[in-house]
């Protein structure tokens, strides 16, 4: 009988996604060098959820990347501090944090309608390759990835441009959590293409708000497959064990 290698028999690495509880529900964490999609409505963390992810990376040492392909990154870092107090900017200063927004001359092409989407991913993902081979990122955080594919009407097509975008992700050792939302349906199409898929929810019961997470996906590892509440305080973000519909 042929022995089994260790490099066969070894588990991939993880990495902590930051988010108190979720780790347990992913058996460990994401995966390195995975695209890893925060999927759900407006309002429902998603924002929350990838700078989490960053900040306390960084507060390790892990160098991060922030890629926001509709605003400025000056609104994130003041969102981020007015409500957790996490200073984004400093950790920018620090070497550990990197941004590229909307005013990168490559991403400003989306708010002109001449240029044909196929163009601007092409732009994207030589401007994405650039910045990570320049600053060497461990972790990466796109927010949110539907502006780039808003105007592609084929789904063949739009499957196909989201496998190229994300395998960027994966050829450069990163390890990547990318938001979209439920926009058009758009997701679907996102969510299937990638290595995990956690979705946000967010609904009312009485007179309150409810936020709740569950892992849709994880290939290769087991998930707990629960639904479970989803908390934000001045912390930031957590999971608690329990069901949001009790």
């Amino acid at each position: 009988m042929a022995e089994t290698s260790q490099e066969e028999t070894s588990q991939p690495e993880r990495v902590s996604t930051e988010i108190p509880g979720l780790d347990d529900m992913l058996q460990g964490g994401f995966f390195t060098e995975t695209v890893n999609v925060v999927s759900g409505n407006s309002g429902t963390g998603k924002t929350i959820f990838g700078s989490q992810f960053l900040y306390e990376g960084a507060k390790k040492g892990e160098k991060g990347m922030v890629i926001i392909t509709s605003e400025e990154s000056k609104s994130l870092v003041r969102e981020m501090k007015t409500s957790f107090g996490w200073d984004l900017k400093e950790m920018e200063q620090q070497g550990y944090i990197s941004f590229v927004d909307i005013t990168d001359p490559s991403l400003r092409l989306q708010k002109s309608v001449e240029i044909a989407p196929s163009e601007l991913i092409k732009s994207f993902k030589k401007l994405v390759e650039s910045k990570i081979e320049k600053e060497k990122p461990e972790r990466v955080f796109v927010d949110s990835i539907e502006a780039l594919f808003l105007a592609i009407e084929s789904n063949y097509k739009l499957r196909t441009m989201v496998d190229d975008v994300f395998s960027v992700f994966r050829s450069h050792g990163v390890t990547s959590v990318v938001t979209v939302g439920t926009l058009f349906g758009l997701n679907d199409v996102v969510e299937y293409g990638a290595d995990s898929v956690i979705k946000l929810e967010r609904f009312k019961t009485g007179n309150t708000l409810q936020r709740s997470v569950y892992v849709m996906k994880m290939r290769g590892s087991k998930t707990i497959n629960e639904i479970r509440v989803l908390n934000i305080s001045d912390n930031g973000m957590g999971v608690l064990a329990q069901s949001p519909y009790l």
